[in-house]
């Protein structure tokens, strides 16, 4: 499905509390730990979702979930403003790739969560989140974003809430991304947010693992480096350090994702690429002896210690 980089990637989770419609102030904060990353040797450096701008808040009470448009509209930039040219020439000036978030402004007027990846020698990407978690003023991407960077790594972006789906995930796997960016807002200190968190925590090894992806997840006070098997390799619990690894393509070859990927039958899979006939049977019709019974067989696993 993919060749293995020629290289292990050093790549640093970084954590962030963007000061809400400060950009000057958010994006002096980025380019300082950019320069911090270059110092440890950081390839990729990855940052939470909207820490330019300020204003997605996972977890936040639904009044802030419904802030006005006009107040969304103002904490805005566009995907080429200074703040970004600011964080592209410090990936520039430093060759550490960096992945910043922000509510975009687009030209057409809508107002997206969006992730900008910039490489060293000028090359951005961009996603546009997909679940707006709530948010009606937020519109939703419509595509995936996945791209190539140094040493052959194939780079996948999901936000948030478009981890949440196992379909986003699998579908970054299957256009070849080996590592899959997944920033999330800094989350107010609420029951919701700690919700919203744990959920993060069981959700990203189960997309390692289902897809033999590495997975690095960056969000204020909290953090994660997942390998391609499901294992934590670093995590973050509090403070303002960063974490860092080293990924080596050998565990990608190692993941038994990979060797399940062979093994899809495709063909029975259509009905989740089209829309669900609401008259449609949930399950296929089959006759079933013993009076209806089924046979079901259950395995229980020992989980190992871990904290994430």
């Amino acid at each position: 499905m993919f060749t293995l980089p020629s290289a292990a990637l050093r790549v640093a989770s970084i954590p962030f509390e963007a000061r809400r419609g400060e950009i000057d102030h958010n994006t002096d904060h980025v380019v300082a730990r950019i320069e911090q990353a270059a110092r440890e040797r950081v390839g990729l450096a990855v940052f939470p979702e909207a820490c330019l701008t300020g204003g997605m808040d996972a977890g936040a009470s639904a009044d802030r979930l419904r802030t006005h448009r006009s107040q969304m509209k103002s904490l805005a930039a566009s995907v080429d403003s200074e703040g970004v040219r600011a964080v592209a020439d410090a990936v520039d000036r430093t060759g550490v790739a960096a992945g910043v978030g922000l509510i975009e402004r687009a030209s057409s007027g809508d107002l997206y969560s969006s992730y900008v990846v910039c490489l060293p020698g000028g090359e951005r990407h961009v996603h546009r989140k997909l679940q707006r978690d709530g948010e009606r003023h937020i519109a939703r991407g419509d595509g995936f974003t996945v791209f190539d960077a140094q040493a052959g790594w194939r780079i996948a972006v999901l936000i948030g809430g478009d981890n949440y789906l196992v379909e986003n995930a699998r579908m970054a796997a299957l256009l070849g991304a080996a590592l899959l960016v997944a920033p999330h807002a800094q989350a107010d200190e609420t029951a919701a947010a700690d919700q919203a968190r744990a959920w993060m925590h069981r959700t990203l090894p189960a997309r390692a693992l289902d897809n033999g992806m590495f997975v690095v997840y960056s969000e204020t006070g909290d953090g994660a480096i997942v390998d391609p098997c499901g294992k934590l390799i670093a995590q973050r619990a509090g403070g303002d350090d960063m974490i860092a690894a080293d990924l080596d393509p050998a565990a990608l070859g190692a993941s038994p994702a990979h060797g399940w990927f062979e093994a899809r039958r495709p063909d029975l899979y259509a009905r989740l690429a089209r829309e669900a006939d609401p008259d449609a049977p949930v399950f296929e019709p089959r006759s079933a002896g013993a009076r209806g019974a089924v046979a079901v067989s259950v395995a229980v696993v020992k989980r190992t210690g871990t904290r994430f």
